[in-house]
């Protein structure tokens, strides 16, 4: 009996699930604007067609061809990441186990940095900017994707313990959503506009490039109306540019001076 009631329950949470994922195909197509992923994937191309070598921070075991719109090629290509595990998997043929703040490169050395999802882990942004600025030739550039702390998703990971966001992450991840194996702890020192400004113009970096993304509700998913609630208010964040601020994600170019 038990064992029906399980598979009849199981039965019932998978198709409100396919609720959730219909909900969010609606949502896109009610929205203009282009993916966060898309913009960030564009950029990188960009970064990628003017440069010889790219330094992919933080990378994990993602390949730097596969966020990138701008066929990689030739081109050399360093992964710099702290995890010897990840590291590892990375199917670069330049592995760097380093931290953003210490890179072993010398001065001037590439042409652009790339990194999804790493500036919302870093103890000192500033150091790190610093250390790339000194391994950029002028002109290069970084290039980069976080989640915004001022968006509710963002609060919410911020002011909850790490343990939380491993547990949590895992079953997103079980269950088919955008989770993440090994979450990292985060800081959000660097993740709203002003502070990637201010960071940047300490580092001596210039701001070409800040825009906000929203896309489909992910924490929200295993939740049915919770996730319509949610992925109402994305069409409101969307639509009205006087919330621009607590648009879900942070999509950035920042560039080393000539001089």
């Amino acid at each position: 009996m038990a064992d029906r009631v399980a598979v009849t329950f199981d039965a019932y949470y998978r198709r409100l699930l396919e609720l959730n994922r219909a909900t969010n195909d609606l949502y896109y197509r009610l929205t203009a604007r282009p993916h966060h992923f898309a913009l960030y994937k564009r950029l990188v191309g960009a970064a990628v067609a003017r440069a010889d070598a790219i330094v992919h921070l933080g990378a994990g075991n993602v390949w730097l061809g596969d966020v990138s719109d701008t066929a990689v090629g030739s081109k050399t290509v360093y992964v710099v990441e702290p995890d010897a595990e990840m590291l590892a998997r990375n199917p670069a043929p330049n592995r760097i186990c380093a931290l953003g703040e210490s890179i072993p490169l010398p001065d001037e050395s590439v042409d652009a940095v790339v990194c999804e999802y790493v500036v919302e882990h870093l103890e000192r942004p500033v150091e790190v900017l610093r250390e790339l600025r000194r391994i950029l030739r002028p002109s290069g550039r970084f290039v980069f994707v976080t989640p915004n702390k001022w968006s509710y998703s963002g609060l919410a990971t911020w002011m909850t313990p790490q343990s939380f966001h491993r547990h949590f992450l895992a079953w997103l991840f079980a269950l088919g959503a955008s989770g993440n194996e090994k979450p990292f702890p985060t800081t959000f020192r660097m993740n709203t506009r002003w502070a990637i400004d201010r960071y940047a113009r300490e580092a001596g970096l210039v701001l070409r490039e800040l825009h906000t993304g929203v896309d489909h509700p992910t924490y929200t998913y295993p939740f049915p109306v919770i996730h319509q609630v949610a992925v109402l208010w994305h069409l409101v964040l969307d639509k009205l540019d006087v919330l621009e601020p607590l648009r879900i994600t942070l999509i950035g170019v920042l560039e080393k001076p000539e001089v």
